[in-house]
């Protein structure tokens, strides 16, 4: 991931692009944004995955036509580095709640047993300090409001559980897990299923899909210059590209309809970027049941 193209051009429109930020603790995910939004003089970029206000990390960014494709980017799997505390459990199961619940702090060697569970498919609850909605309001509105929320258990996807350290009471982990997968709830559940409590006592994502924080930039200083080119974006998660030449570019920064392309197959690619000059991006387009659409259509550099 090192030495990632970036898109050199400061446009005077609104830059399309993909942003790596390393999004700092005490801040959410919406104000990591502003001063990208400054960078680059537009109100039009969103994030494709939210991190709690207490963690760092890994924040995707998209501006201007890439916003489109945020679905993209919000399905990849993440990577974290965390610390679970033992013998305490908080309200919002992170450091920055009020102690609820104690219990004697386990010997690693439990915890280590209990961790074999943790991988593969697994059933978890969500924590009520979570940005899940139920009946159209998000649950930690409700819980900050002294409300009970039930929250619905759902099923994830563990792919990685690895133990770091262990420094009593803290235990330093690594895990690389399906999308919507809460770290603070794998804390608790850990904590339960060793016979004490637990929390998370710190979060860092480092990586989602193959963007790693590494190659991130300081919110405060994220610009345009910081800018991945879509259809580079776009090549990093596999999708295929297609040279148009003059005609076919008219036709597609037009909207024209058109059939599928000769040539795929089924088992192709259903997601297409079509460029010109190798790197420009002009469409993103979506094939299948015979025919193509539009995604995105981009304005041309």
């Amino acid at each position: 991931m090192s030495g990632l193209p970036r898109r050199k051009n400061l446009l005077s429109r609104t830059v399309s692009g993909l942003f790596l930020i390393d999004k700092p603790a005490e801040l959410s995910s919406f104000a990591a944004l502003g001063n990208l939004k400054r960078a680059i003089n537009t109100k039009k970029v969103g994030h494709a995955g939210t991190l709690d206000p207490f963690a760092t990390g890994l924040l995707l960014a998209l501006s201007g036509k890439m916003t489109r494709s945020a679905f993209l980017f919000s399905n990849l799997d993440k990577e974290y580095s965390a610390v679970f505390r033992f013998g305490e459990e908080t309200d919002t199961l992170d450091s920055e709640g009020t102690i609820t619940e104690t219990a004697p702090v386990p010997a690693i060697e439990r915890i280590t047993q209990a961790a074999e569970a943790f991988k593969g498919g697994i059933r978890q609850i969500p924590p009520q300090f979570s940005a899940v909605k139920i009946q159209g309001q998000r649950a930690y509105k409700q819980a900050r409001e002294g409300r009970s929320v039930e929250m619905p258990e759902r099923t994830v996807l563990i792919h990685d559980f690895e133990i770091l350290n262990w420094k009593k009471p803290d235990l330093e982990v690594r895990i690389r897990c399906s999308k919507g997968t809460y770290i603070r709830s794998v804390a608790r559940d850990l904590g339960l299923a060793s016979g004490s409590r637990a929390f998370c006592a710190a979060l860092r994502r480092t990586a989602i899909g193959p963007f790693r924080v590494e190659n991130a930039v300081p919110s405060e200083i994220c610009g345009a210059e910081n800018a991945i080119a879509p259809a580079e974006a776009f090549a990093l998660l596999g999708i295929p590209r297609i040279e148009a030449d003059e005609p076919r570019s008219r036709a597609l920064r037009a909207g024209v309809p058109f059939e599928r392309i000769d040539g795929l197959r089924e088992n192709d690619s259903p997601l297409i970027c079509w460029v010109e000059g190798g790197n420009d991006a002009v469409a993103l387009t979506k094939n299948e049941m015979g025919h193509s659409s539009y995604v995105i259509v981009f304005d041309r550099d």
